[in-house]
């Protein structure tokens, strides 16, 4: 979403410069291209949430509907505050999985940014910070840039 924001921000900036010089066109497509490679990533991450979601609901509506099927089948041998307790127990299974899954992810998360970090501080440095190669010491002695 930076480009997106970055390019929308850069535009409203210089929009007087754009109008003038009938550049409308060209930034609006360019807009609308950044968008929609957004849109694509976006898109599939909703599709996957909601494709992790149907599942979690439908095992936590197992675990409901089982509890209640247990309850019934042993209603001479339990008391009633057991079952209650059971059903409101497995009525929470649901947002407890999403929860176990949305933490678990976000953990997978931090630690691969972790990974990152220490392969970071592995790496050795491809060059030194100062080389023996100094420009002279009256460098710049004038206001241009030639070639050796």
């Amino acid at each position: 979403a930076l480009p997106i924001y970055s390019h929308f921000g850069e535009t409203v900036s210089g929009l007087s410069v754009i109008r003038a010089y009938g550049h409308q066109d060209r930034f609006l497509q360019h807009n609308e291209r950044t968008i929609d490679i957004n849109q694509k990533s976006v898109y599939s991450w909703i599709v996957s949430n909601r494709w992790l979601a149907i599942r979690l609901e439908f095992v936590g509506n197992l675990t409901v509907f089982f509890a209640a099927l247990f309850a019934v089948l042993a209603r001479g041998n339990l008391n009633s505050g057991i079952v209650g307790l059971s059903i409101s127990s497995a009525l929470n299974i649901t947002q407890t999985l999403n929860w176990l899954v949305r933490m678990t992810s976000e953990l997978e998360t931090n630690i691969v940014a972790v990974e990152r970090v220490h392969e970071y501080i592995e790496v050795e440095n491809e060059a030194p910070w100062v080389t023996d190669h100094r420009p002279p010491k009256n460098w710049p002695d004038k206001g241009e840039i030639g070639r050796a």
